[in-house]
């Protein structure tokens, strides 16, 4: 894995937050991730009733991006409960995820220059993030696979850079975050010594 990280330090435009932040703002992730292995091969794997249910909001421009992400999460036996959504046509992220016919869990959005300028980014992003659906938070994980600039209500989020990072990086690092926002717990080899603390909980 690539060692070719952004760190906060980075020279910023004037009057903006950094446009990437240090995968540490994820807390604990980067230890969960031995060296020369992926976090997944130490993870628990979830139980069915704890499978999340993945939404991929994405502007019809990036599809292929969704619908590597949605083969991959499947293929790695994440969840069977993930939907790509075109926002393209005008579809209304707020609307959809309320009228879900399974609670969403989270949703990881595609952002781009495709993406960034659009209604459901700039605007229907902070709404999911500010309120609740049933009583329940949705998890807003953001994508960024291009070199775009984040938006103003993105800009303090942290987020995955698929853009910067090899994609298995940015990859694992999602995966520990949706098994965070689940509760699920990380767990090491069995020997001596290599016990890890349990995970802080993204806020």
């Amino acid at each position: 894995m690539s060692a070719d990280r952004v760190s906060d330090d980075e020279p910023q435009s004037a009057g903006r937050r950094p446009l990437v932040q240090s995968p540490r703002a994820f807390g604990a992730v980067e230890r969960f991730r031995p060296k020369g292995e992926t976090n997944m091969k130490h993870l628990d794997p979830l139980q069915p009733a704890g499978h999340p249910h993945i939404v991929i909001p994405y502007n019809y421009a990036d599809h292929e991006f969704a619908s590597k992400l949605t083969a991959s999460l499947r293929q790695d036996r994440i969840t069977p409960w993930i939907d790509d959504v075109d926002m393209s046509a005008g579809m209304l992220l707020v609307s959809w995820i309320g009228h879900a016919a399974r609670p969403v869990d989270c949703i990881v959005p595609a952002i781009s220059a495709a993406s960034v300028a659009s209604s459901w980014v700039q605007h229907e992003l902070r709404t999911v993030m500010t309120r609740s659906f049933g009583g329940r938070r949705v998890r807003v994980l953001p994508a960024r696979i291009d070199d775009c600039a984040l938006p103003d209500s993105l800009a303090s989020h942290p987020y995955f850079d698929f853009h910067r990072d090899e994609w298995g990086v940015a990859y694992d690092d999602l995966i520990v975050a949706v098994r965070q926002h689940m509760g699920a717990k990380p767990t090491t080899p069995e020997q001596p010594g290599n016990r890890l603390p349990p995970p802080s909980r993204l806020t």
